[in-house]
């Protein structure tokens, strides 16, 4: 006789006993979304419960992290939990799951998922796309965007520039311009169209000798022999754009570094 799956079980649980994911879907958590949340649960109440896996005499989440943190804001002590017995790699797999198809993911958020399921869920490229209903292509797209660098990585994430518009500049074999096409892109806002012609008359550029006159039509080239300079987020001077470096701190290392300038 097939095994009889144990029905669900719900119960408050204390806030103090759950621990939250080790790696989170959402790679930023926006104070604005979560007041709004943590506003709705005050005034109508937690609407689904949070769902959560037995680890010793702990809980992990395995999803409803947002709703966790909201009932923390208000200063809760339990919250009303769905409980199932999973494995490590039945929770990654059913946590990908539920976030690909309820949360508002970025394509490099996605990317991640579909990593995430592919590395540890043990599943084969066929095996997502069919689990998550969408081609292969798709989730061959979302991959694709770890092999680009990351100021493109940060870009798409950050919403910057739209997945389209970078693979069109990512098409660009000079690795000096795809940088300036991409500062270009974010700060003037570009449609994948645009991309594409920036591109390909850069391509053709390469091509023409320099006694070749200008010709061709369609959207102007943003290059030009002319050194392009930015200010330095330290000390404020320009730097040639090819020699900048990103620079990522911590928000306390921001401080202390802040102080430090002020008080030279």
């Amino acid at each position: 006789m097939p095994t009889k799956k144990p029905r669900d079980v719900f119960k408050n649980i204390s806030i103090d006993l759950i621990d939250r994911p080790d790696a989170l879907a959402r790679m930023d958590i926006h104070a604005a979304e979560l007041n709004e949340l943590t506003a709705s649960i005050k005034d109508r109440g937690l609407m689904q419960p949070i769902e959560v896996t037995p680890r010793g005499d702990r809980y992990l989440i395995v999803f409803g992290d947002r709703r966790f943190l909201a009932h923390k804001q208000l200063g809760k002590t339990t919250i009303m939990c769905r409980v199932e017995t999973l494995t490590d790699t039945e929770v990654l797999i059913d946590r990908a799951m539920e976030n690909l198809q309820s949360v508002d993911l970025t394509p490099f958020e996605e990317a991640h998922q579909y990593a995430k399921l592919m590395e540890y869920g043990k599943l084969s490229l066929e095996e997502v796309s069919k689990k998550v209903g969408i081609s292969t292509g798709t989730v061959q797209r979302r991959l694709a965007i770890f092999r680009m660098p990351d100021s493109y990585q940060q870009a798409i994430h950050s919403k910057q520039i739209s997945l389209s518009v970078a693979e069109e500049l990512w098409s660009c074999p000079d690795a000096a311009k795809r940088e300036y096409f991409l500062q270009m892109a974010v700060d003037h806002g570009i449609t994948k169209a645009v991309a594409r012609s920036w591109v390909d008359e850069y391509k053709k550029s390469l091509r023409r000798s320099p006694s070749a006159g200008e010709g061709g039509a369609g959207a102007p080239l943003p290059y030009d022999d002319t050194p392009i300079f930015r200010a330095c987020d330290i000390c404020r001077n320009p730097v040639e754009y090819k020699d900048v470096h990103d620079l990522r701190i911590c928000p306390n290392c921001f401080k202390l570094i802040t102080e430090s300038l002020q008080k030279t």
